[in-house]
């Protein structure tokens, strides 16, 4: 018996032109009526979350920025900020080295990138953010209405940011949480957040058993929801990491991997 599903936004619930394909809509409609909850568990800042929701048609249990925030029911149920010494740690280190430093707080954006990296950000949020120099961390919050949930780095060259990630790993040690979700782009987090202990944190707030979980993802930031939900469905587009990771691989997120899941699943 499951209880609940929970799903990445980016490579899984979306389609790579960030639509949701119909079947997908449709499957989760039906497991809303068969009464599991629904919800988003992602990287992406909660405004955002806001916005896939409403693409969905449905009310969902929105996680952002890989567990720091959760919200249930209109509420805030979870709240974990990136520490100002590893804000400010990372921020010097990378400036001038990636081509776009993007600080999130749950509602907006401050970015400080090229032509390019503005424009993009704008085309996969939906929404400008604020362009500004992130160095002065007072100043990031008081322009963002807040003080950042996380900070990422993006550039196209891969081996760049590779070679960054894993510098930046001994820089701030214990002091926050860094990792890829994708090839191009470092995600830095408070410490001992990930989306593994974020389900932990719904079992524990709602009472669900880990084992009636199901959550989608197709990335290694997916990895610890992965191996912590009863039921872990990596999509055929997912990296070799997730795939390991997963009870199932279903199909890409382009073909509707969720809806063809939940059918197999029973749901």
């Amino acid at each position: 018996m499951y209880s609940i599903i929970l799903t990445d936004i980016d490579g899984t619930l979306l389609h790579d032109d960030l639509t949701i394909g119909k079947d997908t809509i449709s499957a989760l409609a039906r497991a809303t009526e068969k009464g599991l909850l629904t919800a988003l568990c992602s990287g992406r800042y909660m405004k955002s979350l806001d916005a896939i929701e409403r693409m969905t048609g449905l009310k969902m249990m929105k996680i952002a920025f890989n567990g720091a925030l959760i919200e249930h029911n209109g509420k805030l149920i979870r709240d974990v900020r990136l520490s100002r010494e590893a804000f400010i740690k990372a921020i010097e280190f990378l400036k001038g080295k990636a081509s776009a430093l993007i600080a999130f707080t749950p509602d907006s954006y401050a970015i400080m990138a090229d032509d390019f990296w503005l424009e993009e950000q704008d085309r996969i949020l939906g929404e400008p953010g604020i362009a500004m120099d992130l160095s002065d961390y007072d100043e990031v919050a008081r322009a963002a209405g807040s003080v950042p949930c996380k900070l990422l780095a993006k550039d196209n060259d891969t081996a760049k940011i590779r070679k960054l990630r894993d510098e930046l790993i001994n820089i701030l040690g214990n002091e926050a949480e860094v990792f890829s979700s994708y090839p191009n782009n470092i995600e830095i987090i408070p410490k001992n957040i990930d989306k593994g202990t974020a389900l932990e944190a719904v079992s524990e707030l709602l009472s669900i058993p880990l084992s009636e979980m199901i959550a989608f993802g197709d990335w290694d930031n997916d990895i610890g929801m992965l191996r912590t939900a009863g039921m872990g469905v990596c999509m055929a587009n997912g990296s070799e990491g997730a795939k390991r990771a997963a009870n199932m691989i279903t199909a890409s997120n382009n073909d509707d991997g969720i809806d063809k899941a939940l059918k197999k699943l029973g749901i």
